[in-house]
């Protein structure tokens, strides 16, 4: 699995630092943005998380 990358519209592809979600009628609906593009995304999400570590290799991660 790749690292998220911002899911901005006409941009070019670079990290993100947060994921949106939007609690929609027909389900939640979640899109990864970096810090410049979340910040102004409309309409506003009702959840804001910030990614604050990614590992690549999904069998190194210990689980308690």
């Amino acid at each position: 699995m790749e690292r998220p990358r911002c899911e901005r519209k006409g941009t070019l592809p670079h990290p993100a630092t947060y994921a949106l979600t939007w609690d929609l009628l027909s389900g939640r609906v979640t899109k990864f943005f970096c810090d410049e593009h979340a910040q102004n995304a409309r309409p506003q999400p009702d959840h804001i998380s910030k990614l604050i570590g990614w590992n690549p290799d999904p069998a190194a991660v210990e689980e308690d």
